[in-house]
């Protein structure tokens, strides 16, 4: 026992030796240890910077550091070390920079450095490194002989990457320091769309901004779900990437845009989600409620639309509309994305010491604060985002064109889809029904999951039996025998199938011109409008009694050509004796719709369930122009501008001047549900009946006279349509002069 407890001291007092005399070595060391770290990165530093005799550091809020590179007093560049992750572990890279982005050199090292001798090794090699010298930054991979691309180290693309990467960030913090403002995302003109694809790693989400025109003006990648690899698929995130597809039209393919090199798949996904966004219509609401308002500006009014989450936080702001037109150089500056930009994470209400105002520009600044918070108070919404669909299932479709019999008389067209031709190969039948389709030819390139099932039976069966011309169904739309149900998501696929039908059916049958005048006056008898049917002219004549309803109807039988059994059903007495009484302007009635006294109901083949809807629709529109046509007689119609759009009002004045009849006409009406719609009641316009203009509306502290009118209120939230009832208004008044 004694020699065991002897043997543990003198361990002990081993251990005790070895660690103070480590201690001591490492104190000793530390210092000159220290002196030669500062003295590589010195010299790091001025291989890179080699002009500069001094480095000041600057240390920024989030901690991290560069130098300025001085020679004398004067600022000759930026100098900064960044890590990147390679292949063998971490990679310091020393980068020195100018003012405008251009790389003065690299050092590439570290105490950590361990990547493969004879391949990631080459990094430190001169071959590899004087290539970033005199580049732009952000550099890539790819042809050296290009402004900004270096190329690869043979068989060693993750420490290229790496290497890559640290150049990168370090040009991008310099670049934040000197332009801070370049750090807020540029607002993109444009419609922006979502969608997504699978990539290397995961779902690759993707936003991408279109112009009117069909230009890309901004493509945004990523959200929480994104996690492709670093030095590869994530370079995907960085701003420069989406600046490469910008000024481009869809389809997108590999060919037309410059990918990740290294992450083929990544780009691919970013493509596929960037088409299928588009393809499918699937448009970005901004994050929250969108609300929208207006107030008087220094010219005119200013409209806006701003986007709140339910914290209260603003996630977008939208300035002017068609009727904007403030000062240039002074309140026009409200339209510029970097003014609107400022108020992005702000929280409503806003006031004039929480932004940056428009210089000289008071009014007009004070407008747009004047309209965001009330329209914000008054909860006047119009729209909501929503949760972006689960992704899209990538499974193939394993429709193709199946080997078919086909019929003698078939005809065939193309038209351009989303992704190229689409070829339809048609037949028609002695009614000219459709009794034989085939889409799709060995061009046929349309997307997975979208226009690529336009090859499946249960698309294609719906066409047979269907009459000429077609369209394609809207949701509210009832079906009926010219309607065809698009395949969802691919409303461009699917118009090329029926824009090619419809052009096949017209070179089989072409229709006879109208050779009559479209709108003839008979004078005591009737109003005569032609229209075009299904065969030919459909020439209509209307007389109406003097409230506006119709007295009668007739056809003119000599130029009348539609399909016997179903067009020419409407010759029937009784069929035009039913008109009589109907208020216009009408409406063909489908399944559970229309208002009586306004809806019409098609014309029916008794022992078929088929409809003569193109011959059905010509008579309406005849009866439709020729009531306008009645109204501008009686009455005088004026447009004005709403809050969301036209408002137009047709109005008949007594002899005394008082107001005989007010129409507030639906056509073109896109006021505010709850609102400004309002507008369209029968107790709204009945209360201008007998009043002499001009009208105004009533103030709180007015008395009402027949000159005033009460302002229009939802009653739910006792908030009123000013801009809706003034248009009415203004309308009203301009009709009386």
């Amino acid at each position: 026992m004694k020699n065991r407890i002897s043997a543990w001291i003198v361990l002990g007092l081993i251990t005790i030796i070895a660690g103070l005399g480590l201690a001591v070595t490492n104190e000793v060391t530390k210092e000159p240890i220290k002196q030669q770290a500062i003295a590589a990165e010195e010299k790091a530093k001025k291989a890179v910077m080699p002009e500069a005799d001094s480095f000041e550091e600057i240390v920024l809020e989030d901690g991290t550091a560069f130098f300025i590179a001085k020679q004398g007093d004067e600022v000759v560049g930026y100098v900064s070390l960044e890590e990147a992750k390679g292949y063998g572990g971490m990679i310091e890279v020393v980068t020195g920079v100018k003012e405008d982005g251009t790389v003065t050199g690299i050092n590439v090292g570290g105490s950590s450095f361990a990547e493969t001798p004879g391949l990631g090794a080459k990094a430190r090699d001169t071959a590899f490194t004087d290539q970033f010298k005199g580049k732009q930054s952000p550099v890539r991979l790819g042809d050296p002989t290009n402004a900004n691309a270096v190329e690869s180290i043979t068989a060693a693309t993750r420490t290229s990457n790496a290497v890559l990467n640290a150049v990168n960030a370090s040009a991008k913090k310099i670049n934040l320091y000197l332009n801070p403002d370049s750090g807020i995302p540029a607002v993109a003109e444009g419609t922006p769309y979502f969608g997504e694809a699978e990539g290397f790693v995961g779902p690759v989400y993707v936003v991408v901004t279109v112009k009117d025109d069909g230009t890309i003006s901004g493509l945004k990648v990523g959200d929480e779900r994104f996690a492709e690899s670093d030095g590869y698929g994530a370079a995907a995130l960085e701003s420069d990437f989406g600046q490469r597809f910008v000024g481009k039209t869809f389809p997108l393919t590999l060919e037309n845009v410059d990918g990740i090199s290294g992450a083929t798949v990544t780009t691919k996904a970013v493509i596929n989600a960037a088409n299928l966004a588009f393809e499918s219509k699937s448009v970005l609401l901004p994050e929250g409620t969108t609300y929208a308002g207006e107030a008087e500006g220094f010219v005119a009014p200013v409209y806006v639309e701003v986007s709140v989450k339910d914290d209260g936080a603003i996630t977008a702001l939208k300035i002017g509309d068609a009727r904007f037109a403030e000062s240039d150089g002074y309140g026009a500056a409200a339209l510029a994305p970097e003014f609107a930009a400022q108020f992005v994470g702000k929280t409503m209400p806003v006031s004039v010491e929480d932004i940056e105002a428009i210089s000289g520009a008071t009014v007009t600044t004070k407008a747009v604060l004047s309209a965001m918070n009330t329209a914000y108070e008054q909860k006047n919404i119009i729209g909501e985002s929503v949760t972006p669909a689960e992704p899209v299932a990538t499974t193939e479709i394993t429709a193709t064109p199946e080997p078919v019999a086909i019929p003698e008389n078939a005809v065939t067209a193309s038209k351009q889809g989303f992704a190229g031709p689409v070829a339809v190969t048609v037949a028609f039948d002695e009614a000219q029904k459709i009794s034989f389709i085939k889409i799709g030819d060995e061009q046929f390139a349309e997307t997975k999951n979208f226009g690529l099932k336009a090859l499946e039976d249960s698309f294609q069966a719906q066409f047979i039996g269907k009459l000429l011309p077609l369209t394609l169904r809207k949701a509210d739309d009832a079906v009926t025998d010219n309607t065809i149900d698009g395949i969802s998501g691919a409303t461009v696929t699917s118009r090329a199938v029926v824009d090619a039908i419809n052009e096949l059916h017209a070179q089989q049958y072409p229709v006879p011109v109208v050779t009559a005048e479209p709108i003839v006056v008979i004078p005591g008898l009737a109003i005569e409008v032609t229209r075009e049917g299904f065969m030919g002219p459909v020439t209509v004549r209307v007389q109406f009694n003097e409230d506006g309803t119709i007295a009668s109807v007739a056809l003119d039988e000599v130029s009348f050509k539609e399909t016997p059994g179903y067009g020419a059903l409407a010759l029937d007495e009784a069929y035009l004796a039913s008109f009589t009484g109907l208020q216009a302007p009408l409406y063909i009635k489908g399944v559970g719709e229309g208002v009586e006294g306004t809806a019409v109901s098609k014309l029916q083949k008794p022992d078929a369930n088929t409809s003569a809807t193109k011959t059905t629709q010509a008579i309406v529109e005849a009866i439709n122009e020729a009531y306008a046509l009645f109204q501008s007689q009686s009455s005088k119609t004026v447009t004005k501008q709403g809050f969301m759009g036209p408002v137009s009002v047709a109005v008949s004045m007594n002899e005394d001047g008082s107001i005989k009849s007010v129409k507030v006409l639906e056509e073109g009406f896109v006021e505010t549900p709850g609102y400004g719609a309002l507008a369209l009641t029968d107790s709204f316009v009945e209360q201008f009946i007998g009043k002499v203009p001009p009208l105004a509306i009533k103030k709180a502290e007015d008395q009402m006279n027949a000159g005033l009118v009460a302002p229009l209120t939802n009653p739910d939230t006792q908030t009123s349509a000013t801009v809706t009832l003034q248009a009415v208004i203004d309308a009203i008044n301009e009709a009386a002069q």
